[in-house]
């Protein structure tokens, strides 16, 4: 049974992907607390854990799918990524017609070349003012840069490391998502 993270009273900082010399050899595979201090560039290195969780996503899409597309928020935005830069390896297991990645990064596994993701993306994310400590402005807005030219919508905002539900950005969200349906 695996437990979840300490809803409570939780001031401590979790995470599901992390440093690759996180746990190694432990078999620890439930949420702990960490043992340091929150880096704020921990995301640049936090690779462990990307195989079982592409085949959780697998998994998900084979038992509720089909879905039209895939959402991903901060790390799950690096997930969502691996799963569009791979969907040929995919297709059959994964099939999906476009990507919302909100505070997205290059995981640093990632063999991608700029301009070679075929998907439809939308990226948000907070602007060079935005506020968002956790993941760089900079950090999503190269992400974008590997999707092909002109399949890449961005939305910029200043509240944060956050999924906006305000105007304008909620009726740039719809207009986007509207090309689906």
């Amino acid at each position: 049974v695996q437990r979840s993270p300490p809803r409570e009273n939780c001031k401590k900082k979790l995470a599901w992907l992390v440093s690759p010399e996180c746990c190694v050899g432990s078999g620890k595979t439930e949420w702990i607390v960490a043992d340091g201090p929150f880096d704020l560039l921990q995301y640049q290195q936090q690779t462990g854990g990307s195989d079982i969780s592409l085949a959780h996503l697998k998994k998900v899409f084979s038992q509720d799918g089909p879905f039209d597309g895939i959402l991903g928020f901060s790390q799950g935005a690096a997930m969502a990524t691996l799963a569009c830069a791979h969907q040929d390896k995919f297709k059959g297991e994964m099939n999906f017609r476009f990507a919302v990645l909100c505070s997205g990064y290059l995981p640093k596994i990632a063999e991608i070349s700029h301009g070679t993701i075929n998907c439809p993306s939308l990226h948000i994310f907070g602007s060079d003012h935005g506020k968002d400590r956790q993941i760089s402005n900079t950090a999503s807005k190269d992400l974008a840069t590997y999707f092909e030219e002109g399949s890449s919508v961005i939305i910029q905002h200043d509240s944060g490391h956050i999924i906006p539900t305000r105007s304008p950005y909620i009726d740039q969200i719809k207009d986007f998502l509207h090309r689906f349906i």
